[in-house]
């Protein structure tokens, strides 16, 4: 367990909710930025036991509510990949600002890890060498957002926008504009830095095909496949095994696949 304290990020018209969590004992060793998925939050599960696991590590970790997420301020209608974008940028400065010396991490999940590829060029401006995990990337959202309300593309340019949320969640209404959006997005790209993807092997939401196809496009990524484990890593060991392969990245930069596998 680590020392935990909640802030705002104030940047131009963005007021940004956030937790950081700080070992607590001894200095930090490297900083990790944990960014959430679709309809999740700074605040669920499994933000929060990252923060804690990697703690008793000497990381610390900061995370943040995206846009019409959690406890941000910003409504529906300003629920953009743009806004978003900026939110991850602004935390980025303020991680960098804090912790100028520090090595820098990142590990983001499903939608969260759409926005950070799509905005690593600003990112390694901002933060420079970085290493990056990405579970469950979700790379081709737009059609995520469609199957998760089993809604047809024009159905929803006719319904204007359609709400999604858990029982347990902030709803959010999604504009079709947003789905446009990510629709027009490109991710599919050599981004020329190693990686490491964790997907279950039992995923029941994440299309396998489409991050196999980023990996082969990015030659220094890899991908661990987490046996018996679906996407949200219930099955019994799977979440250990996360938190082991995204200790071992950050550490080293690689991964013994023979021992996960």
């Amino acid at each position: 367990m680590g020392m935990e304290k909640r802030f705002v990020i104030q940047s131009e018209q963005y007021e940004i909710p956030c937790r950081v969590e700080v070992p607590e004992y001894g200095q930090v060793n490297r900083l990790i930025i944990s960014v959430h998925g679709f309809c999740g939050s700074k605040d669920e599960a499994i933000q929060s036991s990252l923060g804690e696991e990697m703690a008793l590590f000497g990381y610390a970790t900061v995370r943040f509510d995206f846009p019409a997420h959690g406890e941000n301020p910003m409504t529906d209608r300003e629920l953009t990949l743009q806004n978003c974008s900026r939110t991850l940028l602004a935390v980025a400065q303020w991680a960098q600002a804090e912790y100028p010396q520090t090595q820098k991490c990142m590990f983001a999940t499903g939608f969260g890890a759409f926005v950070t590829v799509q905005a690593l060029e600003e990112l390694t401006e901002i933060l420079g060498s970085v290493r990056l995990v990405l579970q469950t990337p979700d790379f081709r959202m737009a059609d995520t957002l469609l199957s998760m309300k089993n809604i047809t593309e024009e159905a929803l340019r006719k319904q204007g926008r359609v709400t999604i949320g858990r029982v347990t969640d902030r709803k959010i209404e999604v504009p079709y504009s947003f789905f446009e959006e990510l629709r027009g997005t490109m991710v599919y790209t050599d981004y020329e830095m190693p990686m490491l993807l964790i997907i279950g092997e039992c995923d029941e939401v994440l299309n396998v095909e489409d991050v196999e196809h980023f990996r082969r496009i990015n030659e220094q990524t890899k991908l661990v496949e987490i046996p018996g484990a679906d996407h949200q890593f219930r099955t019994e060991g799977a979440w250990d095994m996360v938190v082991d392969l995204t200790r071992d990245w950050f550490e080293y930069e690689q991964v013994l696949l023979c021992d996960y596998v």
